[in-house]
């Protein structure tokens, strides 16, 4: 096991290199939606923890958490972004022996009801209205090189459609933890790249629209829409565990925006009180038109596991202070069992 890691590593950090940040391809990607965070505990820490994250959650920030989990578990997070924006997340995941855990997540994006315009109506003050669908599925597989070592792959279905058109595309994410870094105790390491797949591209009925075409005749013409590849990223973190309480760093590059250091903190209480925060900084080119502001920078929160019932009940809540909209939070509940 040990020698499979020596390979891993170094193909993850390989692998990275082609993901350097190009903040001149801001706003090119397709699929955005993938880079939507979920759950409390690290949307509280700007996922600048990846090394100790476990069970469900850890799906998001760094599927070989998942490794982790010694018992069938479920998560529901919910999360308010901005205006009438809302994030959901589910999922269940279970040990499968000595072959590892496997873990199905949903998450799925609600923004509202979103007026119908046409070029009769531009306004949109016909009434009609329509919801636009934006989820990712997700299934992972997890399990550990050793007790030091862990490792995770999820496979993603990313769709989204509006009426009558839609998009799909197929994405990996690959991750490890590593502790007792250079030999020192607490101190691990986690890499991560998330986002590696197909484009994606819109298709259906709705890019067809009836013109006259150079030659005078009344025809329908079908819109071509774009191939645009999704928002991957490479992360490269650092968390060192002690006394209670958990310092993390890490470093995220993407391949369509700015890069960015994400610092965080955890501090347990008896088991069963978490505390913690997380700021995230961008890493700006010289000649950029960003100000240094992110859309979200300075979080906080708190934790709660109790047991009930023979069952473990965690409740997570995360305040986020932003500077461009009106501050949101997340709300997370899990069940160990």
């Amino acid at each position: 096991m040990i020698k499979t890691l020596k390979i891993v590593l170094p193909s993850v950090l390989a692998l990275g290199t082609l993901f350097g940040g190009d903040e001149s391809r801001i706003g090119t990607s397709g699929g955005n939606q993938v880079l939507v965070p979920v759950g409390a505990r690290g949307i509280a820490m700007a996922g600048s923890e990846r090394v100790f994250s476990s069970g469900l959650e850890s799906v998001f920030w760094n599927p070989a958490g998942l490794a982790r989990s010694t018992s069938t578990s479920a998560l529901a997070t919910n999360m308010d972004m901005f205006g009438d924006v809302g994030v959901s997340y589910f999922g269940v995941a279970s040990p499968v022996g000595t072959m590892g855990a496997l873990g199905l997540t949903v998450k799925s994006i609600d923004m509202g009801d979103i007026p119908v315009t046409t070029v009769q109506d531009m306004d949109g003050v016909g009434g009609g209205t329509f919801k636009p669908t934006l989820s990712t599925f997700a299934l992972t597989y997890a399990n550990a090189f050793s007790d030091r070592a862990f490792f995770g792959v999820t496979g993603k279905l990313v769709y989204e459609s509006i009426p009558r058109v839609s998009a799909s595309a197929l994405a990996l994410d690959i991750g490890v933890q590593y502790t007792g870094f250079a030999n020192i105790d607490g101190l691990g390491l986690a890499l991560a790249l998330t986002n590696i797949g197909t484009d994606m591209h819109y298709t259906g009925s709705g890019l067809t629209s009836q013109a006259v075409g150079a030659d005078g005749v009344t025809d329908f013409y079908n819109a071509e829409a774009s191939h645009d590849k999704l928002p991957s990223t490479y992360n490269m973190s650092l968390s060192y565990n002690v006394s209670g309480a958990i310092l993390g760093v890490t470093y995220t590059s993407h391949n369509f925006s700015y890069d960015e250091l994400n610092f965080g903190a955890e501090y347990t209480l008896m088991d069963m009180v978490y505390l913690r925060g997380g700021l995230t900084s961008a890493m700006l080119e010289e000649d950029s038109v960003n100000d240094g502001e992110t859309l979200f920078g300075t979080n906080f929160g708190a934790g709660l596991k109790y047991a009930l019932y023979g069952v473990n009940l965690v409740v997570d809540y995360t305040y986020r202070g932003t500077d461009t909209f009106d501050p949101s939070s997340v709300l997370s509940l899990g069940l160990v069992f």
